[in-house]
């Protein structure tokens, strides 16, 4: 399904997220890239690509066990990467690439994963067919999204009031990306998918705080981390001082504890 034009479907947010999204969203992410490890059964040995691969949170877990592919279009991301891979002595081939043009031939790998990356692709049916086509007969795919965001109070919370403070701003409006059971069955089907199952998986952390949770979605959240650049520094203070007094309203100061569900489609070639 092609999809309106977004900021999330360009380098240009991944790359200054990169540093931080490694430091504060990997930890929370490794937990899902083990559930679609888990659903997708690899064999010792096999050969595994991850497509929107940021900073090697799937590709670090598979390189255990697989030979690991990643590709990313943020060049940042893969550097990150790297770094990673070399300091844990793990070997994985990380290249600056297109998911909607993978350069493989058909049948490459044995399982493909793209772990919430494909959603923000501008034409997702092009990103599961790319994924389904590399994969080899009975190759396995997992796929992963976010249930709607008002599932999590305070990240709905957090949206509202950007969308208060910023009236005509489109933020955290619309249908989440295959974020709907039925639909993301059926998109993966009408790609060439066999077999399809969506699974929800939920994880959660802990924050210490009501403030550290603003600025750690300041760092590593890519619409926010847009949206400050384009604000500029005095702006985007009084926005903050806004948002973090409507977050504290309703949520108070103290820890927060943050579950996410998301979704893993998984499919065969």
């Amino acid at each position: 399904m092609t999809q309106p034009p977004s900021p999330l479907a360009t380098p240009a947010a991944w790359n200054l997220v990169a540093g931080d999204y490694a430091t504060d969203v990997l930890p929370l992410f490794e937990r899902y890239s083990a559930d679609a490890l888990r659903l997708a059964g690899l064999a010792p040995g096999a050969r595994v690509l991850d497509v929107a691969a940021g900073p090697g949170t799937l590709s670090l877990l598979a390189a255990g066990q697989a030979r690991v592919t990643a590709v990313d279009f943020a060049a940042a991301m893969i550097e990150q990467l790297r770094e990673r891979a070399a300091r844990a002595g793990l070997a994985v081939d990380a290249r600056v690439g297109d998911g909607m043009a993978l350069p493989f031939e058909d049948g490459s790998f044995d399982a493909a994963f793209s772990m919430f990356g494909l959603i923000f692709f501008p034409d997702r049916d092009r990103g599961l067919r790319e994924l389904l086509r590399v994969l080899r007969p009975g190759g396995r795919a997992v796929v992963a999204s976010w249930t709607p965001m008002d599932t999590t109070p305070i990240l709905g919370e957090l949206f509202a009031a950007i969308r208060a403070e910023l009236p005509g701003l489109p933020f955290g409006e619309g249908k989440a990306p295959l974020g709907d059971p039925g639909e993301f069955r059926a998109e993966m089907e009408a790609a060439g998918f066999r077999g399809v199952s969506v699974h929800e998986v939920e994880h959660a952390q802990d924050v210490p705080s009501t403030e550290e949770f603003w600025r750690t979605v300041c760092r590593s959240n890519a619409p926010l981390v847009l949206l400050r650049d384009k604000l500029g520094a005095e702006r985007w203070e009084a926005l903050g001082d806004a948002i973090l007094g409507k977050l504290r309203a309703r949520f108070g100061d103290g820890p927060q504890h943050l579950s996410r569900t998301a979704l893993l489609g998984v499919g065969s070639r």
